[in-house]
């Protein structure tokens, strides 16, 4: 009966139009506002793949990951297809540390996506979450022979890999060629490498930058301090670990 009267009192219309005002404020950064209105859109138009995948992304974008997983495992189930969807899903899975549930969806973002190297790049961070070292470089290696518009994420991916794996000249090559377009990610990554392998005066220059691009960073700015102590730079170590973060 209860479902019988909200169809009678609300229309396809209503679902739209609640989605249009929660998009409007998601692309405003307004992500806790716009919930209530996707959460309306998606229970309205529980078909609507669509919906429940921007209820998620809404979540995600709140910072309550936890939250978003039933509204993207429900998009991804809906409609495989749907850009994004599994993709999505199969990361917010990955966030919480829930890495075999992240494959299936991963596989099947994998088989539908048009930029299949993201994909394949999640597929190896779960790998190696898991300790399946020899798949995860598979897949990592498959990621970057695709060559599509998620390569550099994916080097960046299989570089820190690397670092973890103690290959550090292969890291540093990999790095070195994912520093265009610049990001403070890529930096840092490169400078870690580095520090690792005791090139401290490089180290230094790649983590400078770093910090720059993002000064609220602190994890480059300790590695950072570390690598003038090495350096025998105290005194900028210690300037920088008593600066406030920006």
């Amino acid at each position: 009966m209860l479902h019988l009267v909200l169809f009678f009192f609300w229309s396809p219309q209503d679902a739209a139009e609640a989605y249009r005002k929660g998009v409007a404020l998601l692309e405003h950064a307004e992500a806790q506002q716009s919930i209530p209105l996707l959460e309306k859109a998606a229970s309205l138009e529980p078909r609507n793949a669509q919906y429940w995948k921007a209820l998620g992304v809404a979540y995600a974008a709140a910072d309550q990951l936890r939250d978003a997983i039933e509204p993207l495992r429900k998009a991804c189930a809906l409609s495989p297809a749907l850009l994004d969807a599994c993709y999505y899903y199969g990361r917010d899975l990955y966030a919480t540390d829930r890495y075999i549930e992240a494959l299936a969806p991963l596989e099947t973002a994998l088989r539908f996506d048009a930029a299949k190297g993201r994909a394949d790049a999640a597929i190896a961070q779960c790998h190696e979450a898991l300790g399946h070292t020899l798949e995860a470089e598979k897949h990592f290696l498959s990621a970057l022979n695709r060559k599509d518009a998620a390569e550099g994420q994916a080097r960046l991916g299989y570089g820190h890999f690397l670092i973890r794996q103690a290959r550090l000249a292969q890291a540093i090559l990999v790095l070195e060629a994912a520093q265009k377009p610049e990001s403070a990610e890529a930096r840092y990554l490169l400078g870690m490498a580095l520090a690792q392998a005791e090139r401290f005066e490089e180290a230094a220059s790649k983590l400078e930058r770093a910090v720059a691009l993002r000064p609220s960073d602190a994890a480059a700015r300790l590695l950072l301090a570390k690598v003038y102590r090495r350096l025998g730079r105290v005194a900028d170590a210690a300037r920088l670990e008593s600066a406030p973060l920006q």
